[in-house]
């Protein structure tokens, strides 16, 4: 239980996070992310799959479907609340089915993306990173 209200707080700052980083236009700041806060006990890996869902949850009964980006800085910073290292990814088509190219938003812990099952490191080349 204490993971789930843990998971509704940090998806309320990742909602607030969000809201103040997206510009009238549509355009975003994402100079100054969330600090990791608590972090993982040394010798006690978390699987942060779990979180995710929990966080996925919250966003789908608040702020509903959010396009990739949306998703992406949302995650990112409720992970980062939760206490996970991860890292904000964006990336361009590297084959387009017709112009202009599309872009994709995806968060990774460590080497693992952890916000889609598309294989975006084949799909996509990396023009972003936000490191963790």
């Amino acid at each position: 239980m204490l993971r789930v209200i843990k998971a509704a707080k940090a998806a309320r700052e990742a909602r607030e996070f969000l809201a103040k980083a997206k510009g009238p236009g549509g355009s975003y700041r994402l100079e100054e992310w969330p600090r990791v806060r608590g972090g993982v006990r040394r010798g006690k890996a978390r699987d942060v799959r779990p979180d995710v869902v929990r966080l996925r949850i919250a966003q789908r009964l608040t702020a509903g479907f959010l396009d990739p980006v949306d998703d992406a800085v949302f995650l990112t910073a409720g992970l980062r609340r939760l206490g996970f290292p991860v890292s904000f990814h964006l990336g361009r088509e590297l084959a387009t089915a017709r112009p202009p190219a599309g872009y994709f938003a995806w968060v990774q812990h460590g080497d693992e993306v952890v916000s889609t099952s598309l294989p975006v490191r084949d799909e996509y080349i990396e023009i972003h990173r936000s490191v963790a």
